[in-house]
């Protein structure tokens, strides 16, 4: 693309309090935004684009995906949590080479970028080999997202789960961590930059926590992690309240799913800054427990949105936010029924959950100053959401025809850091149909591998008892 982009005449939905909404342009130098207004002149040597028929909006922000797991797209569609922790981590995980993993990796990455996500906390949990993490960085540095590479430790790790006392023990490979700080990630300025996704007190011992916590703090890495999700940690709960008695809460954490946590816990992460990202589709779905969204809004939490696995769910940011409005209203509708009051108010609004999608989830990732809105200085990741595709017209209400009647089919152009990662409703320099080709004969392979079949069930792990 050229260094000067104007974007012309589009309905700009930045998510910015001093830029607001307005009908304008949008100029973009060197990657980054320069000027936002109604009319601004070209400027010499820029290349105009003609907005007038999009939404103009600042790229979607995933903090919380398993990109590799896309390559079993579908798979997990109607298995439970702990029926998804048994194929995955004691079936298909520990099968999975290197390839494997640039393979979902590239997929998943992809498949982000075609539905305007243009930033995601990839929560890699498989790195198996050092040959896997390598493989895994490079397919997200060669897609042209802009990421956070989560190190999610080994496959071993994540197994110990499974069985009595169904807790990891294992201390993370310290030296392999450093090494991939070092070699791929000495600095912080790049597209995609590293983060922690540790096991974290709901799946391993205090003494893999600390260590973790502690070695993230030296490294300067955010620390990502699943908490507070189904009947887990029963020995720890209440689990926030640990973590507050040790010192360790901070906001470099971003605690995932939370469903299960009380009150109390949600005010001593609020009061600590930590973030909270949720994933309401496959928490509704598989066992994790509602979506906390109305509790953590109660404590002053204001949430961030993920995927987490299209294993089980599909990967447009549309659909979480349908999910995010859609599930604590009906919970909050519920409640007034069940006392004998019709609700009249709906106090959680679309642009609640637009601001859940993308300026709150810069905020989680440490980013805020940089991608979430659309603002001079900032990051020129921009989204172009077509208004003439037969869902939207007529736009009445921009917000709400982004969250209700936008969809992957509308995404017509996503820029990440000025550069057109996907125009006129293709993604740039991508051949999907070999790639659909390829993550097709590796998954067939790795399924058959495995002893897995699509429509199979996993029983439940050995000593686990009951349903679980």
């Amino acid at each position: 693309m050229p260094d000067r982009l104007l974007l012309r005449g589009g309905q700009i939905v930045s998510m910015d309090p001093t830029v607001g909404d307005l009908v304008g342009d949008v100029l973009v130098e060197d990657g980054r935004i320069v000027a936002i207004g109604p009319r601004l002149d070209i400027a010499e040597g820029a290349a105009v684009i003609d907005a007038s028929h999009h939404l103009v909006i600042p790229g979607f922000i995933d903090s919380h995906r398993h990109l590799f797991q896309a390559l079993m797209r579908g798979l997990g569609t109607d298995w439970s949590l702990f029926q998804y922790f048994t194929a995955m981590f004691g079936m298909l995980g520990p099968r999975m080479t290197p390839e494997h993993m640039a393979l979902g990796t590239t997929l998943g990455a992809y498949d982000a970028l075609d539905s305007g996500v243009t930033t995601v906390f990839d929560y890699s949990h498989n790195q198996s080999s050092p040959d896997h993490t390598d493989e895994a960085v490079r397919a997200l540095r060669d897609s042209g997202i802009r990421a956070m590479f989560g190190y999610g430790g080994s496959m071993a790790e994540q197994l110990e789960i499974l069985s009595p006392p169904f807790k990891s023990t294992t201390l993370s490979d310290e030296r392999e961590i450093r090494r991939v700080r070092d070699q791929y990630f000495a600095s912080d300025s790049g597209l995609v930059t590293m983060g922690f996704a540790v096991r974290g007190p709901d799946s391993s011992t205090m003494d893999v926590v600390r260590s973790d916590f502690r070695l993230a703090r030296e490294l300067g890495l955010r620390i990502n992690t699943h908490i507070g999700m189904a009947v887990l940690a029963q020995d720890m709960r209440p689990t926030v309240v640990r973590l507050h008695k040790e010192g360790l809460l901070g906001d470099d954490l971003i605690f995932g799913h939370c469903n299960l946590l009380t009150e109390e816990e949600f005010r001593l992460m609020a009061d600590a800054g930590v973030s909270v990202s949720v994933t309401p589709e496959d928490e509704s779905a598989m066992g994790h427990g509602w979506p906390p969204i109305g509790a953590l809004l109660r404590a002053g939490i204001r949430p961030n949105i993920g995927i987490d696995t299209c294993m089980a769910v599909g990967g447009d940011p549309f659909t979480a936010m349908r999910f995010a409005l859609a599930v604590p209203r009906g919970m909050a509708n519920q409640r007034s029924l069940e006392n004998g009051v019709n609700p009249w108010r709906l106090d959680l609004s679309a642009r609640d959950v637009l601001e859940f999608a993308t300026i709150e989830g810069a905020r989680a990732l440490g980013m805020d100053d940089v991608i979430g809105s659309l603002a001079p200085g900032k990051q020129a990741d921009i989204v172009m959401i077509r208004t003439d595709h037969i869902s939207m017209a007529p736009v009445l209400d921009p917000v709400a025809s982004l969250v209700h009647h936008a969809g992957r089919g509308t995404v017509d152009t996503v820029f990440v850091a000025g550069r057109a990662v996907k125009r006129d409703g293709a993604l740039v320099g991508v051949d999907a149909r070999d790639l659909g080709r390829r993550a097709a004969s590796a998954a067939t392979g790795l399924l058959e591998a495995a002893g897995v079949t699509p429509g199979w069930a996993p029983p439940p792990p050995p000593g686990a008892g009951g349903d679980h």
